[in-house]
């Protein structure tokens, strides 16, 4: 075995170069870097999570009306690590078997890898569920998310989808969540810097039970009058979910909280105020998750206040 000594020069007159024998002539070193990736998983089929827990995810589109508040929408996204990566989303439809590739505007929005400038590297597709209705019909959906990265296709499917036509009776004991996100998730590496992210899900559940704080400044003048500075009102309420599964807590705990803006719907036909729709809210508490011991689902108990509090009066200008 050669010695160690004869391949390993080891400087011994400090950094300077000055006369020294050159070694690199036979005896060549070159450095190298290596780009690490993190390769995604397929993960469980949420599909399957739904039939084993009972649940029915249900969206819906109205043919005869483009308000808002009747269509809804879902969007999804990718965030590549490499140039050369790709991906690709798909609208599966499990009645048919049918694929319909979303790389235009025919079912939604598509955004390009560059569509965003403060984000070259981010892709992604909002699914208008009016314009699947419009082209395919009521039905069974999810969408497939295939990446390809370093060689490899990986498919991801996201939960499924039952598309209905809109009726206040279908929609009834359902809130909708509609979230613009901007920023960036440092866990999952994700920067929706600038790009005004929308993405919206609806649950079965309730939001309301409006709780009014308020607050009076006085001062008392020297005949020990109470006379009134100003008055302001802060209002608090409670977003309950019933039971959902795991893939649709994680989502509200971990992209739907993070959001810059949440704007709640509420579709409950016995709430005591029908104001909830684009209703501008942050949230104030956690208070407290709900979790059953003979079933996999969770309830959620929230608490959200105005997202402004500008409901006051002042007696000076």
């Amino acid at each position: 075995m050669e010695n160690l000594q004869s391949i390993v020069h080891t400087q011994k007159n400090g950094f300077p170069c000055e006369n020294q024998f050159d070694f690199c002539s036979d005896r060549e070193r070159t450095i190298s870097f290596a780009l690490g990736v993190d390769i995604p998983t397929a993960g469980e089929d949420p599909g399957i999570v739904f039939k084993e827990c009972c649940y029915k995810h249900n969206v819906f589109g109205d043919l005869n009306s483009s308000d808002n508040q009747k269509n809804d929408y879902s969007s999804f996204y990718h965030q590549r690590q490499l140039p050369t990566e790709t991906v690709d989303f798909v609208l599966y439809h499990f009645e048919t078997g049918d694929e319909y590739d979303l790389n235009d505007n025919v079912f939604g929005d598509f955004y390009d890898f560059g569509d965003f400038d403060s984000n070259e590297n981010l892709s992604g597709f909002l699914v208008k569920w009016k314009k699947v209705l419009f082209e395919i019909g009521e039905g069974n959906f999810k969408i497939i998310k295939r990446i390809n990265i370093v060689g490899l296709t990986i498919e991801q499917n996201s939960i499924t989808f039952t598309l209905n036509q809109y009726s206040t009776m279908k929609a009834d004991k359902t809130v909708r969540i509609d979230v613009v996100m901007n920023g960036k998730l440092i866990k999952s590496n994700v920067d929706f810097t600038d790009t005004n992210w929308k993405h919206s899900l609806r649950v079965p559940g309730f939001f309301g039970i409006r709780e009014p704080q308020f607050e009076e400044d006085t001062i008392v003048n020297r005949h020990y009058e109470k006379r009134q500075i100003s008055m302001s009102q802060s209002n608090e309420y409670k977003f309950q979910t019933n039971l959902i599964p795991d893939c649709l807590t994680t989502e509200i705990f971990d992209f739907i909280l993070f959001s810059n803006d949440i704007f709640m719907n509420d579709y409950n036909l016995n709430n005591h105020s029908y104001n909830f729709r684009k209703f501008g809210v942050k949230l104030a508490s956690n208070d407290g998750s709900v979790y059953g011991n003979k079933t996999r689902k969770v309830q959620l108990n929230l608490t959200f206040n105005d997202k402004f509090e500008n409901n006051w009066k002042r007696n000076f200008n």
